[in-house]
């Protein structure tokens, strides 16, 4: 397949950032997969120009730090999070941006297109920007002159684009190992991004208001919270002693061991921030408050452990439905909140 391309809703990605290839690997399918493999991402793409001692030729800053600052205003692609990702002025406060051609600006084709005379002739093409509110990419070994890859993506209903560098520099690489490489020069920098998935796809929210007890594993691990919960069944899993956990989430897995009249295992119930961001959760999520458990019911589905769990909170609560794993996301925060894992 010689283009690669398509769009993720912002609130679908887990993060996007810029890549440093510090070792001056060349862009060669090996080695494509081992940065992808580094990063944890699920897609890895070239970015902007660069000169030939691999710096920067347009703004550049990732991570809060600024690479190549020149003395002019421009569009780039620019973010804190994914969830503010967006085609916007640079500089600006923002921790991350890449500045190269920009072709379509707030739904309007950009005439003429402003590059270099070695950027003009048809080449192979990345474009980043965003598509109905998503973030978009294309990526293709097909050859178009700036002004055609912008009437195509104008034609797809992009809002704002950016091509990044082009011809040998056009490289593309997934998780699975799908796509294509350019010359097998050596690029200095690329973008990556992944899709939520597993922990972090749990929507974040603000601590709750509900009622939470603390407890020690080692003097209290054995105390009934229920019928048939332990404290230790809630303790993290790195072996720390504290547990935090909601009188209102026990009693919700009580109710669903009652209805089902099978065992309940909780596979993760309270974890420290620490061991949360080692899993992959987000930030805030509500593992770190006491007021979450990821569960099995013994014969059950995680589908049906959800719609049972909604029935019990319909209008609060997160419930998560993570098929592949086997297991139910339930917490009890103020809001109401679903998602697929």
């Amino acid at each position: 397949m010689s283009t690669r391309a398509g769009t993720v809703p912002l609130s679908d990605l887990q993060f996007l950032k810029i890549y440093f290839n510090r070792k001056r690997l060349r862009s060669t399918t090996a080695n494509l997969k081992k940065m992808l493999a580094e990063t944890g991402g699920d897609a890895i793409c070239n970015g902007s120009i660069f000169l030939r001692n691999q710096q920067s030729a347009c703004h550049l800053k990732a991570d809060g730090k600024v690479y190549k600052a020149p003395d002019y205003r421009a569009w780039a692609i620019s973010w804190n999070t994914p969830a503010d990702f967006g085609v916007k002025t640079v500089p600006n406060g923002d921790a991350n941006y890449m500045e190269c051609v920009h072709l379509i600006i707030g739904g309007k084709k950009i005439n003429p297109v402003t590059c270099g005379a070695d950027m003009r002739y048809r080449a192979p093409r990345t474009a980043i920007g965003t598509k109905n509110g998503r973030f978009a990419y294309y990526v293709s070994k097909d050859r178009r002159t700036p002004e055609q890859l912008r009437d195509l993506l104008a034609a797809s209903g992009w809002d704002n684009a950016i091509m990044m560098d082009g011809g040998g520099s056009t490289c593309f690489m997934d998780s699975e190992g799908k796509g294509f490489t350019g010359d097998g020069r050596v690029i200095p920098f690329f973008l990556v991004w992944k899709k939520k998935s597993g922990d972090a796809c749990e929507p974040e929210g603000e601590k709750s208001m509900v009622e939470i007890n603390a407890y020690s594993k080692a003097k209290d691990g054995d105390k009934k919270l229920s019928t048939n919960f332990k404290v230790k069944e809630f303790a993290c899993k790195d072996g720390s002693d504290a547990v935090l956990v909601a009188p209102r989430l026990v009693m919700v897995l009580q109710s669903l061991r009652s209805h089902f009249c099978a065992a309940v295992t909780i596979n993760s119930a309270y974890r420290t921030p620490q061991y949360n961001a080692k899993e992959g959760g987000v930030t805030d999520s509500q593992h770190c408050y006491g007021t979450a458990a990821d569960s099995v019911v013994r014969g059950k589905t995680p589908a049906q452990v959800a719609a049972y769990a909604r029935q019990l909170m319909p209008d609060w609560g997160g419930v998560g439905v993570y098929a592949k794993k086997g297991f139910t996301h339930i917490d009890v925060r103020e809001a109401k909140a679903d998602w697929n894992g």
